[in-house]
């Protein structure tokens, strides 16, 4: 049974607990996932952690039932339930080819910072993104020794499809990612036409062309917990309590699952020394600032980047 002391403020300790340490291979979700704040977290070892906070232990996955009993348990604090959605849409598959072309350029970058990048755009959990990516591995014709990850088979004829029109031609599709994430986020019609194959394209052969620079690309790496106490931060100083871009106030449209607004780096990681940086959380927060991805995008035409400020008369004029 579970114990009726748990309250929602014990969830989300769990949720949190969830958010930094992750989710145990057991402990997956199968059926179902509790949605919070545009991510998702598996419903009944969510409900086991918060018995932790309630009662002092944690609750075994053997005593209580998932599906019925413990969702239904979350929906009554006011947890949204929602069943796992199956096949992948074609932009999900091109976010897979996307992660499996930046590892195949940088096969050295962290793999987990990678997945939870994907997961938190597309609103999937990072183990089957990292599973997804696995599934691309499986179209790539060349050995496995050439490969930046081990394949798993099963995968989706759509994700073949996605992987063949990108690796037709990588650095145009690479280029794209920006667009169709905005899109994505935002849940616009495509302004890119993807032309279907006019012909037939020979098996087991890749054709890459047109790139000025072979070498792989470095990819920095990214605070989780610094985006989490950011959103937090900013939240705590709004108005209204939401996450709002501080160039031209938009904030995440009502029923969209997946908060659009990104932490911008007023001094760019990219001019950090080679082994990063450490800093209190107290003057990392005060190097971010939240921005749609419009003014972010904005931001980002300059080196460095624009502040605030002539973002706002650049809009204006």
């Amino acid at each position: 049974m579970i114990p009726q002391t748990i309250k929602r403020e014990h969830v989300l300790q769990a949720i949190n607990d969830i958010r930094t340490g992750g989710v145990p291979k057991k402990r997956e979700p199968t059926k179902f996932n509790l949605v919070y704040e545009g991510r998702l977290y598996p419903p009944k070892f969510a409900l086991s952690l918060a018995a932790k906070y309630a009662t002092g232990e944690e609750l075994p996955a053997s005593v209580f039932s998932g599906g019925e009993e413990a969702n239904g348990f979350l929906v009554g604090l006011g947890f949204d339930i929602r069943p796992k959605r199956d096949d992948w849409s074609w932009k999900e598959c091109y976010f897979a080819v996307w992660a499996y072309d930046q590892l195949d350029q940088d096969p050295s970058q962290v793999k987990v910072a990678l997945y939870r990048e994907v997961a938190e755009l597309i609103g999937r959990t990072a183990k089957s993104v990292e599973f997804k990516i696995q599934n691309v591995s499986s179209f790539d014709p060349r050995p496995w020794e050439q490969k930046p990850i081990a394949e798993a088979k099963k995968a989706q004829a759509l994700l073949g499809e996605v992987f063949q029109w990108y690796w037709t031609d990588r650095p145009r599709a690479r280029s794209l990612y920006a667009q169709f994430r905005e899109e994505f986020q935002f849940n616009l019609e495509s302004t890119t036409k993807v032309e279907p194959f006019s012909v037939a394209i020979a098996p087991n052969v890749i054709i890459e062309e047109g790139a000025s620079n072979t070498a792989p690309a470095m990819r920095r790496k990214r605070s989780q917990k610094l985006l989490e106490e950011g959103r937090k931060h900013f939240r705590g100083v709004d108005h209204e309590g939401k996450l709002r871009c501080h160039a031209c106030g938009f904030v995440t449209p009502p029923g969209l699952e997946v908060e659009v607004i990104h932490l911008h780096h007023t001094e760019p990681i990219y001019e950090s020394a080679e082994a990063g940086r450490t800093l209190e959380l107290k003057a990392a927060l005060a190097l971010l600032v939240p921005l749609c991805p419009t003014c972010h995008a904005l931001a980002h035409t300059s080196r460095p980047p624009l502040s605030v400020t002539a973002i706002q008369a650049l809009k204006a004029t």
